[in-house]
This record gives structure tokens, sequence and C-alpha cells, in this order.
């Protein structure tokens, strides 16, 4: 069976900052037997499932990580190629997209795929462990930072 989020051979990973009312974002660090970066820290998202709307997707993947519900979701950053060792085989064929949500309703809680969650602000998010990203998450809170100007 060809998996599902898998097409023809290219892979969407979303992301989202999850912003508070106080401005610091939501960081959620991966467990340390995860089989996708161990240990890293990580925003909330994941992949799109085929025929699956986009926006539903982002939203979706943020319930089943974090717990809560996402509003509006902006897109802010796109990578044309992430993490060469991501999903062991995609290359240079994985491609990521970053939005940030301000509207959210929910408290935050974890999947079984998270070992913790802090609210921080963006300049302390950079410094944080993110593996094999090709500086993804750098680049997506750059992103958000000059939105903020």
């Amino acid at each position: 069976m060809k998996n599902p989020k898998i097409l023809d051979n290219v892979m969407l990973i979303q992301k989202c900052i999850v912003v508070r009312s106080d401005g610091t974002i939501l960081a959620i660090r991966r467990v340390d037997n995860d089989h996708s970066r161990p240990g890293a820290w990580d925003l909330p998202g994941g992949g799109y499932e085929q025929g699956e709307d986009v926006l539903n997707a982002i939203k979706r993947e943020i319930k089943e990580e974090v717990g809560i519900n996402a509003g509006t979701v902006t897109p802010l950053y796109f990578a044309n190629k992430i993490g060469t060792k991501v999903g062991l085989f995609y290359g240079d064929k994985v491609f990521a997209l970053c939005y940030s949500c301000r509207n959210w309703s929910g408290e935050v809680k974890l999947s079984d795929e998270h070992a913790e969650y802090k609210w921080m602000k963006p300049d302390e998010f950079m410094q944080l462990y993110f593996a094999e990203d090709d500086g993804f998450f750098v680049a997506s809170m750059k992103a958000y930072i000059s939105t903020l100007r």
C-alpha cells in the first residue's frame, strides 16, 4: 500500500508558530526515542495526507500534537528542501511550509511524540537544538520576527 504521506515521491511537512497573547511562542521537544529527530526541539505540525486540504492538515496536526484548536493560520516561510536525512529516503524531495497562528483555543496537551513544551521568546527558540532541518526552524522564526516590525 502506498504511504498516504508521499505524493509522487515528494513529502510536504507543515509547521506552525503558535503565538500566545504575551508574544511568546510554543516550542515542543520530541521524545528521545522518536524515529525522526529524536530529542530535538520542534514546532507543532507534521505531514500532509494525500487528498487532504492543506490548511486542514496543519490544523489537524496542531490538534494531534499539542491538543489546541488553531484558528487562522498564516503562511510565513517555504523551504524547497529540508533535512536530507529526514524520512531516510526522501532526500531533496522534502518541502516544508511554516505558518503562524495567533488565534487558537484550548490548553496544551502533548501527544506521545513529545516530551515537553515551553513558551518562549522567538529569539530564545532560535538557540535550541533542532537536528537535521537544514536551517528551516531558524529561517521560519526569522520570517516570523520580520512580521513584527
